[in-house]
């Protein structure tokens, strides 16, 4: 593991009592798959939350640790695999889950809907929102393939 930097921690507040912190990814594999890997994560956010607010007794124990699916090329995998009709999928956002869900969601319920009622869809862009507009082929699970 490489050493980081602090002062890309990301600290929210959820609830008067509750902090959300957050700012690093570990490539670690998949629970029950890397039993033997070493995660810093806990380690490192209980000492960052422990150094902003000094009298908490935070400990790694308290850390909930969660997977963020990040595809090879770091972009999202949004709409229909072409090898199981039916099968959609939303993922694949890695670290900027948050940020990219809402427009992806929208992509998404675009395919599922021009997929209802139509046997190929022949449609090659998303329209979001604000008009802008995104080629559903940069996006298709099946880029991969």
């Amino acid at each position: 593991h490489q050493p980081f930097s602090v002062d890309s921690m990301y600290c929210s507040s959820i609830s008067p009592n509750i902090a959300r912190f957050a700012g690093f990814g570990e490539l670690v594999g998949y629970r029950g798959k890397s039993v033997n890997v070493p995660s810093l994560g806990p380690r490192v956010l209980a000492r960052y939350a422990n150094s902003i607010f000094t009298d908490s007794t935070i400990s790694e124990d308290d850390a909930l640790p969660c997977f963020r699916p990040l595809s090879p090329d770091d972009v999202p995998l949004v709409g229909e695999v072409t090898a199981v009709p039916g099968l959609f999928l939303h993922t694949g956002h890695g670290t900027l889950g948050w940020t990219l869900s809402l427009a992806t969601a929208d992509c998404l319920a675009q395919a599922v809907s021009d997929r209802i009622g139509s046997e190929e869809p022949s449609l090659t862009t998303f329209v979001l929102p604000d008009n802008s507009v995104i080629e559903r082929k940069l996006l298709s699970p099946d880029r991969f393939m």
